[in-house]
């Protein structure tokens, strides 16, 4: 079996730069850990993990808060631990998933998602009075907690705008019914999209359901009840499959009659049939970036991160150019 002295000559480092990298891996210069790294695999050296946690008060745990509301199922989730998973196997950190605070256990700091607002200045102060630290996805504005975020707003501006370009002036909008930062926030970009082409935003034709395929299905029979909508968008691809179905169900073609584009962009949007056009969110990236911060937080980085990352339009099938259809008989 190599030892940290091989590693460390194979590395050109000295042996306790290995340990750093081991032991507090944000107190070293990225290319050296990475270096360290790549001798550690190739003379497949494992550090003996009951010695780190010895030598650094640890346990080599990270705990990922994850709503008992939000389904482990979905491809969100699964992404996003997809992306830690990999960061913090790579710093030989192992991770838990938390659904509720009730139950206490060893940890030495969280990864957070899915809070409603009110909800993170309480997990903040949870952290606090167990001096660990904490990264969230989403934004805030407390101080000591690392946020990166999906620029929702931005996302949903681009594609709205998408619809305007192609031709799409009555362009409905079916929202999440949550009080969260993403869906007031895609709702913003809905508006600012529309504004920003002189067109006048209707309350109306904003429609919120459950993150659901049934939500969706529901929203569709109620915006089209309200006629004259030639585009649709969706503050989730789950949302968006369910308007889809319910549309052809109803005798729509999609994207003839209807476009339709959703947001997400983690794989499930080709399960609709043709596949939803949709605004695509880096998840796993962010996951990963997320683990990594945390990290640096444990290797003594006194930094604040405060991230948006701006999502982009990933083409399907479900949207057109706007044709009007003229009805001969009303010439």
């Amino acid at each position: 079996m190599a030892t940290l002295k091989e590693v460390a000559e194979l590395a050109n480092v000295a042996p306790m730069t290995v340990s750093r990298v081991i032991n507090t891996p944000g107190a070293v210069k990225e290319d050296t850990r990475l270096r360290v790294v790549a001798a550690m695999k190739e003379l497949r050296y494992s550090p003996n993990v009951a010695a780190k946690s010895l030598a650094t008060n640890r346990c080599g745990v990270i705990d990922v808060f994850i709503p008992e509301s939000i389904d482990l199922s979905n491809p969100f989730v699964m992404h996003f631990i997809a992306g830690i998973s990999s960061a913090l196997s790579e710093h030989y950190y192992s991770f838990l998933i938390l659904r509720n605070r009730s139950r206490e256990h060893q940890c030495d700091g969280y990864i957070v998602t899915g809070l409603l607002k009110n909800e993170i200045d309480e997990f903040a102060q949870y952290a606090r009075e167990r001096n660990r630290p904490v990264v969230l996805f989403g934004h805030t504005e407390i101080e000591d907690v690392d946020c990166i975020d999906v620029d929702n707003t931005l996302g949903a501006e681009y594609g709205v705008r998408h619809l305007i370009e192609e031709g799409h002036r009555k362009i409905a909008m079916v929202n999440v019914l949550e009080d969260k930062d993403y869906t007031v926030d895609r709702l913003n970009g809905y508006r600012k999209a529309l504004e920003r082409a002189g067109l006048e935003y209707d309350p109306e034709l904003v429609v919120y359901v459950q993150n659901s395929v049934d939500g969706g299905e529901a929203a569709a029979v109620e915006l089209m009840a309200r006629g004259g909508i030639s585009a649709v968008f969706c503050a989730t691809d789950t949302i968006a499959i369910g308007v889809s179905n319910k549309l052809k169900a109803l005798g729509f073609s999609i994207p003839n009659d209807i476009s339709l584009i959703g947001f997400d962009g983690l794989g499930h949007q080709l399960l609709a049939a043709p596949p939803i056009t949709t605004i695509q969110q880096p998840v796993y990236e962010l996951g990963a970036m997320l683990a990594k911060d945390l990290l640096n937080k444990l290797g003594g980085s006194t930094a604040t991160t405060k991230m948006m990352v701006a999502p982009k339009l990933l083409p399907g099938g479900s949207d057109r150019p706007f044709n009007a259809v003229i009805n001969p008989e009303m010439d």
